[in-house]
């Protein structure tokens, strides 16, 4: 049986479905996976087949819609920026849609991300089983606000059901034109109305999977019985990759140090200033630091003191164990590594569902309060950082991670998948000869 899976967007937001890619292959399934050409040698790194999607997710983040959508710290913000988006975008958005449709023949299911709303009607257009997969909560409930309006008032259950409402919709409106433009070439095309496909796909009865921990948002007991909150999706290793000798011996020559990084979240204006922050924290900390630059790059000139490390990047399993805290721009996939290897977290969020990553962090006890980018200085991360040497919160985050790794995400994920797909299987016909 072939899955295909439709994840396009940042290293963080592919990573997750590559370790689903990995536990599927693993249960004996021929997994392909979809998304941007860029991603192409990491992806074939596990042995996974892969189809290229002609956009390059790097170049759309340096443009000005991309850096706009990154200082998106508030839900009108988010909206606004991307309403804005420009006729080139909009077409290449389309252009991306008939690629995905490729993409996904011969499949038997499809697994994509909340993000490719388009999918569950090409799932259904092709007859196959379409399973959407969401690094945070999407469907509506009373327990708690929608992740875009989380760092919000608690204003009650009636508002908070009334913030997934919006942001559901508003998820499908920004991406609907670009799903009816790839509709209207084909014979009866579906209905596209306003109810968005997360409610559609929720009504179905077909597996929601829900890819981050139930210890940071547990699962709402308003919810129907196919939405499963998993456990994060997190890749054990990666193959042939090996740590910098210069890596190991910085590491090994002091204390643990904190890691910095705000992986994708592309600086292209102000990445000089903020690096020159969090230099100046770190010493005001009195702190070693790992510094991974992701997508921007050092200073011209900069010169860095023999207590800060620099690397591009490393795969945070196999680096966050060996820190004393992180710091980070509260990715979903980031937030749950760190969390995974228990280390304390500081998180300055930049943009969409970031802000609620970095409250949630804050409520649990295992990072101090989080510092929104525009406020970022170095008097206030030095604090933050000195804060989480505190030792309850060291035992909190410890135990925290702890719980998150007996959750085991990918192997339940891959588990329902199979009751799913054996169960579907049963109700076809058999085939006459």
């Amino acid at each position: 049986m072939k899955i295909v899976i439709v994840a396009l967007g940042t290293r963080g937001d592919l990573q997750p479905f590559i370790a689903l890619a990995v536990g599927l292959q693993a249960a004996g399934y021929t997994v392909r996976v979809v998304s941007a050409k860029g991603d192409a040698a990491f992806v074939q790194r596990f042995g996974l087949e892969f189809y290229p999607l002609d956009v390059d997710i790097r170049q759309v983040a340096a443009g000005p819609e991309g850096q706009a959508q990154m200082n998106s710290d508030n839900p009108l913000k988010f909206i606004k920026s991307h309403l804005r988006t420009s006729g080139a975008l909009k077409q290449k958005m389309v252009a991306v849609q008939e690629e995905i449709w490729s993409g996904c023949q011969g499949a038997d299911a499809i697994v994509y991300h909340a993000g490719m709303a388009n999918v569950y009607f090409m799932a259904r257009a092709l007859g196959v089983p379409g399973i959407m997969a969401s690094p945070f909560p999407l469907s509506a409930t009373g327990a708690y606000p929608a992740v875009l309006f989380y760092a919000g008032p608690r204003l009650g259950r009636l508002y908070n059901r009334l913030t997934h409402v919006v942001f559901e919709r508003a998820f499908w409106l920004l991406s609907r034109s670009a799903a009816q433009a790839f509709w209207r070439t084909r014979p009866h095309p579906p209905r596209l109305a306003l109810t968005p496909p997360s409610v559609l796909q929720a009504a179905s009865g077909q597996p929601v999977l829900y890819a981050y921990s139930q210890y940071l948002f547990a699962p709402a007991a308003d919810w129907p019985a196919n939405l499963h909150v998993t456990g994060s999706w997190q890749l054990a290793e990666e193959p042939d990759w090996q740590p910098p000798a210069a890596l190991r011996a910085f590491l090994a020559a002091g204390p643990p140090p904190v890691y910095v990084g705000f992986g994708s979240m592309l600086d292209a204006t102000t990445f000089d200033h903020t690096l020159a922050v969090v230099l100046e924290a770190l010493a005001l900390a009195g702190c070693r630091g790992v510094l991974a630059l992701g997508w921007n790059h050092e200073a011209e000139g900069a010169a860095l003191p023999a207590t800060v490390f620099q690397l591009d990047s490393a795969p945070h399993g196999w680096l966050f164990p060996q820190m004393a805290a992180v710091v980070h721009h509260g990715g979903a996939g980031t937030t749950a590594a760190g969390l995974l290897a228990g280390k304390p977290t500081v998180v300055v969020p930049h943009a969409v569902d970031q802000p609620a990553w970095g409250r949630r962090v804050h409520e649990l006890g295992v990072g101090p309060r989080p510092i929104p980018k525009r406020q970022l200085t170095a008097a206030r991360l030095a604090a933050a950082i000195r804060e989480t040497a505190n030792e309850a919160m060291v035992a909190r985050a410890a135990h925290l991670g702890q719980q998150m790794h007996a959750e085991n995400g990918v192997g339940t994920a891959v588990h329902i998948l199979q009751d799913f797909l054996q169960s579907e299987a049963s109700r076809k016909p058999a085939v006459s000869c």
